[in-house]
Order: structure tokens, then C-alpha cells, then sequence
């Protein structure tokens, strides 16, 4: 693949995403309940590995991961040194791997995000690895790429361009009420409040008898 060709869509927890042509969802068994890439610049909030894909089988393989944090990420100057700092522990305290940084960019566009790119040496094998926190409110996304670093630049274009395809839709928590409907809810419990007092005004204003 040396293109920014792209796969079909896939759909999963909320989000939209069209992976690099070759892409495929792995046996999701040993990936479940796993935190691996689930980068998060709040300790608390909760988060989780939300999809796991690979290009082909073995070392030479690439890897897609897709973490979901509950928790929002606005990918502005602060956040890109904090995000990248991030990174850093949770390869290192959490997957045990020391992560070597290469950039860190803030890209901006239909999809906003910081992207941490490093290398890492695995079982002999030096891989290229990119990290990228997508902005969005309330929750977000992060997605990590994992490919040997001798085809990190047949790969990068696919990657990029699958990045930008990436589309978290709105959804409802259970017991948490989405903006709008909050919004919606206090319009029209202040229109009847509002309408309560104006009849009770004209009530008293009206003439007994």
C-alpha cells in the first residue's frame, strides 16, 4: 500500500472510522478489557481499548488500535505538551515499553488532533509509532499505529488519511442527559414557569365576584 487508500468503515462505541485499506478487525479476545493505548490526561476518568486491527499476522505486521476516554480533549497548546507527556507514562508504567519521541505536532483540519510520533524496539525489531489524540467534547478518542519502522513511509499516507476520516457521534451515557437536551429541558421548564406566574398574576388581578 503506498497510497492513502482506505478501507471499509468501521463502526464501534460511538465513532466512525475508515482504517488504511488492508486493515482488518483482529480475534478481539485477548485484546478485551485492555487499557493498551488508552492514553488519558485524567487518571479518574474511565477509558478502554474499543477496537484492535492489523494489516497481516506476525512481526511484520502493522496494528491499528482505537481507545475510547471519557473524558474530553480539545488538542490545544497545552494539552499537545500534556498529551505527549502522557504518552510517554503510560508506554513506559503501563505497557512496560520505553517509547522513544521522534515529534509531536498539533494538527488541525475536519479532524483535530496531536499526534506523538516515536519508535520502540520490540523482540529485536525497531518500530515506528504513532499516537493520536482526536479533540472532541465530553469523550474522545485516541488511536495508535503500530508498524515496522523499514514501512512506516509506504504506510504513513494510509494512516493520515484514515485519521481524517475519524467521526465520534453523539451518544448518552446511562443517566447522563446530552447538552442539547439539557437545554431543551430548561427552555421549557422556564416557559412554564413563566406561564404559571402570568396566570397567577391575572388571577390576582382579576375582580372577585
Amino acid at each position: 500500500m503506498c497510497s492513502g487508500a482506505l478501507g471499509s468503515e468501521l463502526r464501534r462505541d460511538g465513532y466512525v472510522l475508515r482504517p488504511p485499506e488492508g486493515f482488518h478487525m483482529v480475534r478481539w479476545e485477548p485484546y478485551a478489557g485492555s487499557v493498551a493505548g488508552a492514553v488519558s490526561l485524567d487518571a479518574e476518568a474511565g477509558r478502554a481499548l474499543s477496537a484492535a486491527l492489523a494489516d497481516g499476522e506476525g512481526p511484520e505486521a502493522a496494528m491499528m488500535l482505537v481507545s475510547v476516554v471519557e473524558r474530553g480533549f480539545s488538542a490545544s497548546p497545552a494539552e499537545r505538551d500534556d498529551f505527549a507527556s502522557a504518552v510517554m507514562q503510560h508506554f513506559q508504567r503501563e505497557l512496560g515499553m520505553q517509547l522513544a519521541p521522534e515529534r509531536v505536532d498539533r494538527v488541525g483540519g475536519v479532524a483535530p488532533r496531536v499526534e506523538v510520533l516515536g519508535t520502540l524496539r520490540e523482540a529485536g525489531q525497531v518500530r515506528t509509532v504513532l499516537v493520536a489524540g482526536l479533540a472532541s467534547e465530553g469523550r474522545h478518542a485516541v488511536v495508535v499505529v503500530s508498524a515496522p519502522a523499514v514501512r512506516w513511509e509506504t504506510l504513513e499516507p494510509g494512516v493520515r488519511a484514515s485519521l481524517e476520516t475519524f467521526r465520534l457521534e453523539p451518544t448518552t451515557a446511562p443517566g447522563v442527559v446530552p447538552r442539547r437536551v439539557l437545554g431543551a429541558l430548561a427552555g421549557a421548564l422556564a416557559g412554564a414557569l413563566l406561564a404559571s406566574y402570568a396566570a397567577w398574576r391575572r388571577k390576582r388581578a382579576a375582580p372577585e365576584g
